[in-house]
């Protein structure tokens, strides 16, 4: 349990009302909104910021990663401008889909002013990041700032500078300019983005619509380019989950690739399907680039859980650039159904790399349920005991989202050691038992190897509303948390009511399929971003963000 809690008198609805006064307050007048337009008139909260940020602050936020650092190491814009043109987008994203719990842009402002100054006076950059913004999940710790992680309990503790997280000082050192933190549901718990202290955060696509989770606030705002690069977290699906929502790319890395030091969390300790920090980005450039410098700055020096793996893209590509590929295509489970607009961006996919000359198969692993089952198991161990205390130190409720993820709690107690061994060792025979499978796909395929990666769903749906995320379980994200393999995020299309048929003649498996086929609506969900995600083996984040990389050309080069 987090030691940093104390318990406090202080109503849960007075710290959450001052904590939402105090982000509004830390955006200048002038960026207020006088008239925040309803959903229904601007559904899209990204298509209304085009239209209303000045032209030269549009442009500016619309360039890749690696365009937008080149043309501030070369001068061209100023460190300053391109961190005012962010905070601005970010200001009025916040205003739309509610994604932000800190802003911090004085601090950003004075950040890129030095930059700008020490470029002016040495003529040489910081580093790979000089000048480029970055936003961070709640949970990564800064000096001065609170790691509220939802919970109204753990508001107002701001952490110290022994406290800040090791990836944000990497990031830090290589010139990178931190000017928010964002929005996480209670406890990170939920695949959807409320707190008791911030409300919802909406999607940036449809604001009647939810942004994913847990890393949502994030997804949000790269989703409405207030922020071309962020850091999210993932354990049963809360990097991939708002990616595919929102839209963007993302990376859910093997764990210890990317360090977690120093980075708040619940359930700290929890090591049999434990959390993994990595990238989300509007692009694939930004995944690779931040992967890149985390891992050159050999974390394993100071963080004891990572591991001393270098940064091995290269020899990646010099394996396999001109070799045919062939991967295995994970369209369901068998258990439950993705709704048609998901089937059909596996079809384009499955389409683009034949047309390109690689190989697909079926991926028909075995006993997918128990992955759900034993992730499941995981994350309700202490049956939700710490979640409720936590609450408890305020009066916060448990609401929807919550409620329906601990309605087992209060009833039944934590389960003991013998029991979270047997769930350990349940895990590891599952991760020998897809070695193994993995490996005998070589006899299914025409590369002389087994299959180098895996396209799956990462939701079975495009999106869902606020309080019906548990209408679309977990059953294409967390198998990828119990095996521990590595995903990366693509979008393929975007979901067509007058294509995306629903298919009558489908015979639900179950009463938990029959709930997921009866909330598809191709009208509500029309014009969402619809993604794939790209699984490679443990360690070989490297290979998944190859294959990644040609499956989007792939996609890109199709007739």
């Amino acid at each position: 349990m987090p030691t940093c809690i104390e318990t406090t008198t202080a109503n849960w609805e007075s710290i959450g009302e001052q904590k939402r006064k105090d982000v509004i307050s830390a955006i200048p007048e002038d960026w207020i909104l006088k008239n925040i337009p309803s959903s229904e008139k601007e559904p899209n909260a990204k298509l209304y910021l085009d239209k209303v940020l000045p032209e030269a602050e549009q442009s500016i936020t619309s360039l890749g990663i690696i365009e937008l650092r080149d043309k501030i190491a070369s001068g061209e814009l100023s460190s300053y401008e391109v961190c005012l043109a962010f905070c601005h987008r970010a200001a009025l994203a916040h205003q739309l889909v509610n994604c932000c719990i800190e802003i911090f842009f004085d601090k950003a402002l004075k950040r890129a002013k030095e930059l700008d100054e020490i470029l002016k006076a040495t003529g040489k950059p910081v580093g790979r990041l000089h000048g480029v913004p970055i936003s961070l999940k709640d949970q990564v710790n800064l000096e001065g700032f609170d790691s509220s992680i939802g919970y109204a309990a753990l508001v107002g503790k701001p952490k110290s500078a022994d406290d800040v997280s090791l990836l944000a000082k990497i990031l830090y050192s290589e010139g990178a300019v931190f000017y928010v933190k964002t929005a996480v549901p209670t406890a990170m718990m939920c695949v959807e983005t409320y707190s008791n202290i911030n409300g919802y955060t909406t999607n940036s696509n449809n604001r009647n619509l939810s942004s994913g989770g847990s890393s949502g606030g994030e997804g949000s705002l790269i989703g409405c380019q207030g922020s071309v690069l962020g850091i999210g977290t993932d354990i049963g699906g809360s990097i991939r989950i708002p990616s595919a929502l929102n839209g963007i790319y993302g990376l859910r890395p093997s764990h210890g690739r990317i360090p977690y030091m120093k980075v708040f969390n619940s359930y700290l300790g929890q090591e049999v399907m434990p959390s993994v920090i990595g990238p989300m980005s509007v692009s694939l450039e930004g995944l690779k680039l931040f992967t890149q410098i985390v891992l050159d700055s050999k974390p394993w020096l100071w963080d004891p859980k990572s591991m001393p793996i270098p940064w091995r893209y290269d020899q990646i590509t010099d394996q396999y650039s001109n070799k045919k590929l062939c991967f295995g295509i994970w369209k369901w489970d068998k258990l439950v159904m993705p709704h048609p607009p998901v089937l059909r961006a596996i079809d384009e996919c499955v389409a683009a790399l034949k047309e390109a000359g690689h190989q697909v198969v079926e991926w028909d692993p075995p006993c997918p349920k128990s992955l759900v089952d034993v992730g499941l198991e995981v994350l309700s161990a202490d049956r939700y005991k710490e979640i409720e205390e936590n609450c408890a130190k305020t009066g916060e409720p448990l609401f929807e989202a919550l409620r329906n993820l601990c309605v087992d709690s209060g009833s039944k107690q934590p389960i003991e050691v013998n029991a979270w061994w047997d769930i350990s060792e349940r895990k590891y025979a599952l991760q020998q038992t897809y070695s193994e499978y993995w490996n005998n796909t070589v006899n299914s395929t025409e590369t002389g190897r087994p299959v180098d990666g895996i396209i799956a769903p990462v939701w079975c749906s495009a999106s869902y509303e606020n309080d019906n995320s548990y209408k679309t379980p977990f059953n294409y994200t967390v198998p990828f948390n119990v095996l521990d393999f590595p995903s990366v995020v693509v979008p393929v299309l975007r979901s067509d009511k007058s294509i995306d048929l629903k298919d009558e003649s489908y015979v639900p498996v179950d009463e938990i399929d029959t709930t997921v086929q009866e909330y598809y609506d191709a009208e509500k969900f029309d014009k969402m971003p619809v993604s794939v995600q790209v699984v490679g083996r443990r360690w070989e984040d490297e290979k998944a963000l190859f294959m990644a990389e040609v499956l989007s050309e792939s996609l890109s080069s199709k007739p």
